[in-house]
């Protein structure tokens, strides 16, 4: 019996040939999950930043009141409420901010930014939010300042909640007189 190892070597050589196709076609797959899963873990943070931000406004009157007074007339807020306000848009701002960035690395669906990123035009459609941006641009990004300012050109009116309907109650504290 003669053994042809040339045979032998190249069946040996495609056998090890489609092993490392099978691999790397392994490989691509789980990169492409591990890609998946990435983005829903970015798109479920970016959603419970922004729900977070929310539920607290919506579940403190006291702050609720405060954000209703602040988005329509900056000037008309105390110190403290002012700082409060400010603090308060600051948080809303850093999560917008994040988002836009997850946005532009395609790490955010665009059916996701469209929830985040339109609200955000809704709220820059207030004057008092536009007054605190003037005071609060220069605290972010170039890219982002960019973005907003072009919301802000839009000249969109306030309609993110019906003033008309709305009644305003006098701030508790000092100020109230």
């Amino acid at each position: 019996m003669v053994v042809n190892w040339e045979a032998i070597n190249a069946i040996a050589q495609a056998a090890g040939a489609i092993g490392v196709i099978l691999s790397l076609l392994y490989l691509a797959a789980q990169v492409r999950e591990d890609a998946r899963s990435r983005r829903a873990a970015t798109v479920h943070e970016q959603v419970a930043t922004h729900a977070n931000g929310l539920h607290t406004i919506a579940t403190d009157g006291a702050l609720a009141e405060l954000f209703f007074r602040g988005i329509q007339d900056l000037e008309g807020l105390n110190g403290t409420e002012r700082a409060r306000f400010s603090a308060m848009l600051g948080y809303l701002f850093l999560n917008f901010e994040d988002s836009f960035y997850q946005h532009a690395e395609k790490r955010l669906d665009e059916r996701v930014w469209h929830g985040i990123a339109t609200p955000l035009g809704d709220l820059l459609a207030y004057p008092g939010v536009r007054a605190w941006w003037k005071t609060r641009a220069h605290h972010y990004n170039t890219d982002f300042q960019t973005f907003v300012e072009a919301r802000i050109a839009e000249e969109k009116k306030p309609g993110l909640y019906p003033e008309r309907l709305v009644t305003r109650v006098a701030p508790a504290g000092p100020s109230a007189a």
